[in-house]
């Protein structure tokens, strides 16, 4: 599994706006700042999640950003898909041709469905995991994607 800079960082911008509690908004140098990356990529980024729903700019003097959505209903899936796919095994078949122009069980693959369920298994997981709950420190956490992971629901499966 691939999770791409801008997805994690995106994650973390997520997680400083989620940890706001001020009715104010969130400004990008503040959120650089303290996330030690540069304010023209944090803008970046939120501009993506501004586009996705899932923040809200305010422009002005004191402007900044502000979450559009209860952090309880916030998925890491949701925050994740709006920066990207997470590449699980993607283009395989195109990227793992060996000597070949395409690979050489296209058409008839034991090994595709595997990563297919497993990229459904991985975004079921991340889709039970809101940033409400990031924002309660490391040790609970685990114990919350303990309790996740001991009944693995994947997406699109009806399970």
């Amino acid at each position: 599994m691939r999770v791409t800079a801008m997805q994690e960082y995106g994650l973390r911008c997520m997680v400083q706006l989620a940890a706001h509690k001020k009715p104010s908004p969130l400004a990008v140098r503040e959120i650089a700042r303290r996330e030690k990356l540069t304010p023209v990529y944090v803008e970046k980024i939120l501009v993506n999640l501004r586009r996705a729903g899932l923040v809200k700019s305010l422009r002005g003097v004191n402007g900044g950003y502000i979450m559009a959505k209860p952090i309880g209903e916030v998925s890491v899936a949701v925050v994740l898909s709006a920066l990207g796919q997470v590449d699980l095994g993607s283009n395989l078949c195109s990227r793992f041709t060996g000597d070949s122009a395409a690979c050489v069980h296209s058409g008839d693959c034991g090994i595709r469905p595997i990563w297919g369920l497993l990229t459904r298994y991985i975004y079921g997981f991340l889709e039970q995991v809101s940033l409400e709950q990031l924002l309660q420190g490391e040790s609970r956490v685990v114990e919350a994607i303990d309790r996740i992971g001991q009944k693995p629901r994947p997406i699109g499966l009806g399970v």
